[in-house]
């Protein structure tokens, strides 16, 4: 049975299941080369209908905007992906849901509860005729086919008022063959019209020009500390936005109530402490609501995702506070991952019984060959090998390395990664030089698996092979490769065995013989507002734009050196 998934609006991914196995998957921006691209994606479900030239018996599409889906539905037919626009179903009723069963089948857990926060969610009627969308989810799995939401929380632009509820029988986007959302009268459901936990830190992120990547938030909020004004105002009841008509921005801050946190440079001081406090009220109020809602009696394992799941510090704390839980975060936690997502839980609708394959890596992208790499005009390719690799790492030279297919997800795991000697006293700088990056961002590193627990207090992590933690340095970090342990003696670390990734293992294991360290500096293969190389064409273009000069192509054994 071939179930083609489909992401769009936001993130936007496609998916292609044969049976229980994937066999497609792709995100858009790595092919529009436009970074986090909504819409439709065009360019992906092109690729899948000239790649397997063959029709699918359902297309399956999740997003926000409903007004494209009979688009979508026509688009499939005219590739001749789909005999009829009836084919095609959509999930966007159950946004939060899909986030939560992915990472139930992934967690490979038999039971769990899954909290999901992330910006904004599935839309509902309200029974006063407004609308209001899910914002945080609390789902129990008994097992892949049993599962219920206890909690939901829902923002509305509308004023509050008594005997306000959800309208579940005319749910907002009834189209085509929605599967329902399973909330009942059991599910406590909360409408508020104030910031919820997403909200709150993406909109923040928003007013500090960091749109659409929290991530930058994160790694300013290391330099902060306390400051008792802008406390004031973050924890006032008044500190919220208002949704002012469907297609408007999100309103965070009262201009003239924040005028001091206006970005000029004399305010830097502000916008620091600022970021410092957000990150702490969002760690405070992210586990007091896990708290509120986890039952150990039920079960023993947790898992997190939607897209907060990537906030690693918050992951970290999260994992050394709850010691005797089993804690799984979801790694491709975003909404890049719902078309996955759907696919899978259709398919366990038709077919309970199927079983996935568990991701034990996300290099679930696309591979490309190499054909168009000869009669290179700016570059040199030559053939070479891990010592040649290693001498220019040892030499401070930053290596590109492509190989193999791609990752799902925005974390470079060593397919499409930029390595450095993380032993170089400026090499946050020159990384970061080259990158085109801010200054005050971290960067992770790729360790060896055997290794980690001599480098880092994993608290009883085992691994952490899709950085999803930043762990406390040890004193063997902070005086031998300072430059990939933050300010606040963090690193997100990525553990690498030889069977997740085998190039990047050698490299490690070659390193560490040469200089007792088995450590590399390693962040994504791009420049500074764009997505992950995708293709080698991609990789050469980033070089010939850039600093970087050797890209290594081990698939290949070849070396290409800018000239």
């Amino acid at each position: 049975m071939l179930v083609l998934g489909i992401q769009k609006d936001h993130h936007s991914s496609v998916c292609l299941y044969e049976d229980n196995k994937l066999i497609y998957y792709c995100e858009e921006e790595r092919l529009s080369r436009e970074k986090k691209a909504g819409n439709m994606p065009i360019l992906c479900i092109n690729q899948v209908a000239k790649k397997f030239c063959k029709k699918v018996d359902v297309a399956v599409v999740t997003g926000y905007d409903l007004d494209s889906l009979g688009c979508i539905g026509s688009y499939l037919k005219h590739l001749k992906l789909i005999d009829n626009v009836e084919q095609t179903f959509t999930f966007y009723k159950s946004h939060h849901l899909l986030h939560a069963a992915k990472a139930f089948y992934d967690s490979g857990f038999e039971n769990g509860f899954v909290f999901v926060v992330d910006g904004r969610g599935s839309s509902f009627n309200l029974n006063n005729g407004n609308v209001a969308y899910e914002t945080s989810s609390v789902y129990f799995f008994k097992n892949s086919n049993d599962f219920k939401c206890l909690y939901k929380k829902c923002f509305t632009n509308s004023e509050l008022e008594d005997n306000l509820k959800l309208n579940l029988l005319h749910e907002h986007g009834n189209f085509f063959n929605s599967i329902p959302i399973s909330i009942d009268e059991n599910t406590i459901v909360e409408i508020i019209n104030k910031n919820d936990l997403g909200h709150f830190y993406s909109e923040t992120s928003k007013h500090l020009n960091f749109n659409k990547e929290e991530g930058k938030l994160m790694g300013l909020s290391a330099f902060g500390k306390e400051n008792e004004e802008i406390k004031k105002i973050l924890d006032s009841d008044d500190f919220s936005f208002k949704q002012f008509g469907h297609k408007e921005n999100l309103k965070l801050l009262n201009v003239k109530k924040y005028s001091q946190l206006i970005i000029k440079q004399e305010n830097v001081k502000n916008l620091i402490d600022l970021s410092f406090l957000v990150q702490q009220k969002f760690e405070k109020n992210y586990f007091d609501f896990i708290k509120k809602y986890y039952d150990f009696n039920l079960s023993n394992n947790l898992i997190i995702t939607g897209g907060t799941g990537y906030n690693v510090v918050n992951n970290y704390k999260i994992h050394e506070k709850l010691k005797n839980v089993n804690l799984f975060i979801e790694p491709l936690c975003g909404d890049e991952g719902n078309s996955i997502a759907a696919c899978q839980f259709y398919l366990k609708q038709v077919k309970p019984n199927i079983q996935f394959e568990k991701f034990n890596n996300l290099f679930i992208g696309n591979e490309y060959n190499y054909n168009n790499l000869n009669n290179l005009k700016d570059f040199i390719l030559k053939e070479t090998n891990l010592e040649e690799i290693i001498n220019l790492l040892v030499n401070k030279q930053i290596i590109a390395l492509y190989q193999g297919r791609a990752e799902g997800g925005p974390r470079a795991l060593g397919n499409r990664s930029l390595l450095l000697d993380p032993r170089i006293d400026d090499a946050k700088k020159i990384m970061n030089t080259v990158k085109k990056r801010e200054s005050f961002r971290p960067f992770a590193c790729s360790i060896l698996q055997e290794d980690v627990s001599e480098w880092f207090d994993m608290k009883n992590l085992k691994e952490s092979p899709f950085m999803m933690y930043a762990v406390q340095a040890l004193e063997k970090s902070k005086l031998n490769i300072k430059s990939v342990v933050h300010v606040d003696n963090t690193c997100r670390v990525q553990t690498v065995t030889e069977k997740n990734n085998k190039i990047l293992y050698n490299l490690l294991k070659k390193f560490k013989q040469i200089t007792d360290v088995p450590i590399l500096m390693n962040t994504s293969f791009n420049l500074a507002g764009d997505p992950l190389v995708e293709t080698p064409e991609d990789a050469l273009k980033t070089l010939k734009k850039s600093e970087l000069k050797y890209l290594y192509l081990p698939d290949i054994n070849q070396l290409v050196i800018k000239k």
